[in-house]
């Protein structure tokens, strides 16, 4: 029988493991906290300019900001600090400076950049997946080094792919409603 008291499964087991991982990770909570003020410093100009179109994707920054630590506390996996970084780093560049601050028309290659880092970021992801599952208990895989980056790479490319397919899709269907709008 379960005491009542005993709160292993509880919202307070949950926030001390939170609390844990906010002490543990100063650089991942630096840069979290520092790009989370930037993000509504932006958004409070944004709206004050009466752009709700950016308060809105300072909204989305502010949501996908909180994705890397909701994965790995429901998954529970340890997605490495550098790589959580750069995901920080990359959502706000492609949104931020990208969209609002309107980046990709003032550096020319701004997209190709973020494309590429884009490319590095999935081989990265790749690369720890394969990593992720080494570590835990029920999946162990012996990987020769040269395997695990065709793999990364192939990772990599299948995701840039669909991304394009879903992007070049949603280009062209929001395109087709604007014609038959007007």
């Amino acid at each position: 029988m379960k005491k009542k008291g005993n709160s292993s499964n509880g919202p307070e087991k949950r926030r001390k493991t939170l609390r844990e991982k906010l002490t543990e990770n100063k650089p991942v909570t630096i840069v979290y906290v520092v790009l989370r003020v930037l993000v509504m410093m932006v958004m409070v100009a944004q709206f004050f300019n009466g752009n709700f179109e950016n308060v809105f994707l300072c909204v989305l920054t502010l949501f996908l900001f909180t994705l890397p630590s909701f994965i790995e506390r429901t998954i529970r996996i340890d997605v490495p600090d550098t790589l959580e970084i750069i995901i920080l780093l990359f959502i706000f560049s492609a949104e931020i400076l990208g969209e609002i601050r309107a980046y990709y028309i003032q550096f020319p290659y701004w997209d190709t950049m973020l494309h590429t880092l884009n490319g590095f970021l999935c081989a990265a992801i790749g690369f720890s997946l394969v990593d992720i599952l080494n570590r835990g208990g029920r999946f162990s895989f012996s990987l020769s080094p040269l395997y695990l980056a065709v793999a990364a790479f192939c990772f990599s490319m299948t995701v840039g792919v669909l991304w394009e397919f879903l992007s070049g899709g949603w280009t062209t269907s929001f395109s087709w409603i604007c014609r038959r709008i007007q």
